[in-house]
């Protein structure tokens, strides 16, 4: 790990929830010879997400990527975190630190323009990722969801053909309730994915934008 991105994790400082989802599905009743089998239908267990270390490093990454010269946002946000520990207010904390980040050359509206720069850079991050989720979803999910389709089909031609063909009708069933299952955990597991990058760029995102805020009030 860069000394950068041990740097980013230090300044940012957030809390590592861990939360789980229960993927149980329910028994299916078997469909008769004469009756025609109904597809399963299960929605995608809705999930939370929770700050993760690998989205922190490509959060950092990122920000390492784009870094700017001299002394800008990063290393006020360095400041305001050895100040942490002072007893001082808010507002004296965030003055301390401009005062010394002012004999570094720095302005409160370089500062400002600074971190609209990072949050540039981590929403451009974020639009990298969906991206990324969409074709995942599309890869893992949209093609399965076409094979299943497929497969309902003949197993509704077969349902109406004679009783010698239960056995095949049932052998269809089973192997669209396994793909049903598939994309079932695909989705889960996706979705985890995208709650996780979520729950961490809001969490960097809601640091750096209350900065940012913090700045414009008390650096006049």
């Amino acid at each position: 790990m860069s000394e950068f991105l041990k740097k980013f994790k230090s300044v940012f400082i957030v809390e590592d929830e861990q939360s789980s989802a229960n993927t149980n599905v329910p028994e299916q009743a078997v469909a008769s010879s004469n009756d025609t089998p109904e597809p399963s239908r299960q929605a995608p267990a809705a999930v939370s997400g929770s700050v993760s270390d690998k989205f922190l490093d490509a959060l950092a990454a990122a920000l390492e990527r784009n870094n700017q010269e001299g002394f800008d946002y990063f290393e006020f946000r360095q400041a305001l975190k050895n100040l942490a520990k002072m007893p001082m207010d808010e507002q004296t904390r965030y003055q301390s630190a401009y005062a010394m980040a002012q004999t570094m050359g720095a302005t409160a509206s370089r500062l400002a323009e600074s971190v609209q720069h990072y949050l540039g850079v981590l929403n451009t991050e974020k639009q990298h990722f969906s991206e990324a989720h969409a074709q995942q979803v599309a890869k893992l999910v949209g093609n399965r969801e076409e094979e299943a389709k497929n497969l309902e089909a003949v197993m509704q031609q077969k349902a109406n053909q004679i009783k010698q063909l239960t056995d095949e009708i049932e052998q269809h069933r089973l192997r669209s309730e396994q793909i049903r299952q598939e994309i079932s955990d695909s989705t889960l597991k996706i979705e985890a994915t995208r709650a996780d990058f979520e729950t961490t760029f809001q969490s960097v995102y809601g640091q750096v934008q209350d900065d940012l805020q913090k700045i414009q009030q008390y650096l006049k």
